[in-house]
């Protein structure tokens, strides 16, 4: 298992190009085993070149398989476009974790892949034991890239649901600090257009994409335009994303809001009517610029956000009526005052059972986050 055999080096080079744009003094390579630069990107690297030079190993499956090499400026500046030590090591740290979750994810494409072509082949003779069991594995792989449990941050409360409509599918999310910027929580939910193999099969794609982006950006929607870019040029199907990014200043409570085609998060006051918060463009992947703006607003404590993709509001009854959103706020209306937790399963369970006797019309994926009253947050520790 090889570098250049699991990655296309345009590609690579493309990717590492996407780092390198942060900043003028950077040079980013990447070697495999035997020291051989397969990718490069960045300012040329001179024989004497007195940047400092950072090293990463790539490990996939419990092995090395190549080494992430950055020069970026020492000394500790970063005016003139000069990289200090500290950011230059997270920015390779967050690199090739972005990677290794890549390359992870192509074994997972792959899988999926090789499923199709079982599929196939079996049609004719009705066999299917082994599409089921490489679907079974492309599931349990692609499950295990969506947070089991949420980041433990001091004043806040995070839970999260997530069912594929079919074994594998389109939606992803995830809520992380960001490494590069203090007291910063970011949150990517997102929504492949399609399900099945297909849509999983892009969102493996992007989503290492957009964790990068949003953790190497100033702005979320920033993030999302680097993403769109890349997407554009290595998109090959006929499938496009909705993606929502956001980052919350832990200490003030402002959310920075970038959407890009995607449903518009709900926010819930500790006093007051629920209202959306506005502001979205094109989807990822359809246009080569998307011109978003940020929707901003400040949590105040006891507020709630919850974030969601369209496999809520669009679950079918038997009758074949939509969920719709009145449901949607009406449901989180009535569980307004209750932890995160509550809310989401509360959520789950509405859509779950409105579509009794119907197969899911898509994923379902609810993201809710609450910024504490001062009170529980005292009381935090004794939970």
């Amino acid at each position: 298992m090889t570098l250049d055999g699991l990655l296309r080096l345009d590609r690579l080079g493309r990717l590492l190009e996407s780092f390198a744009s942060v900043g003028p003094d950077l040079s980013i390579s990447m070697e495999d085993t035997s020291a051989n630069v397969l990718a490069a990107a960045g300012a040329p690297v001179a024989a004497d070149d007195r940047r400092r030079r950072i090293s990463r190993d790539i490990e996939l499956d419990g092995g090395v398989i190549g080494r992430l090499v950055v020069f970026a400026g020492s000394g500790g500046e970063t005016s003139g476009g000069r990289h200090s030590t500290p950011i230059a090591e997270a920015l390779t740290e967050a690199l090739g974790s972005s990677l290794e979750m890549l390359l992870a994810e192509t074994l997972a494409r792959q899988a999926a892949e090789r499923s199709m072509t079982a599929a196939a082949e079996r049609a004719a003779d009705g066999g299917g034991t082994r599409l089921d069991a490489e679907l079974a594995l492309a599931r349990r792989i692609q499950r295990s890239f969506v947070p089991l449990t949420s980041p433990d941050i001091p004043g806040y409360e995070i839970a999260s649901h997530y069912e594929a409509a079919r074994e594998v599918g389109g939606d992803f999310f995830d809520v992380f600090r960001l490494r590069t910027r203090a007291g910063r929580l970011a949150i990517v939910i997102a929504d492949v257009t399609g399900k099945g193999i297909a849509a999983a099969l892009l969102m493996a794609f992007a989503r290492p994409l957009l964790h990068a982006a949003i953790d190497h950006t100033a702005a979320p929607v920033g993030a999302l335009e680097r993403t769109n870019r890349i997407l554009v040029e290595e998109r090959g199907s006929a499938l496009f994303i909705t993606a929502l990014c956001a980052i919350v200043d832990l200490g003030t409570g402002r959310l920075r809001v970038g959407n890009a085609g995607h449903e518009p998060p709900l926010i819930v006051p500790a006093t007051g009517p629920i209202r959306w918060l506005s502001g979205s463009g094109p989807l990822l992947g359809a246009f080569g610029q998307l011109d978003l703006t940020e929707g901003v607003t400040d949590l105040d404590e006891g507020d709630l956000v919850v974030l969601y993709t369209d496999g809520v509001t669009d679950a079918r009854a038997v009758s074949g009526e939509r969920f719709g959103d009145d449901r949607l706020v009406g449901v989180v209306e009535a569980n307004r005052a209750a932890r995160p937790a509550d809310v989401v399963a509360a959520l789950a369970g509405a859509v779950r059972d409105y579509q009794t006797g119907m197969p899911p019309a898509d994923d379902v994926t609810i993201v809710a986050i609450r910024r504490l009253p001062v009170k529980r947050r005292r009381a935090a520790p004794d939970r």
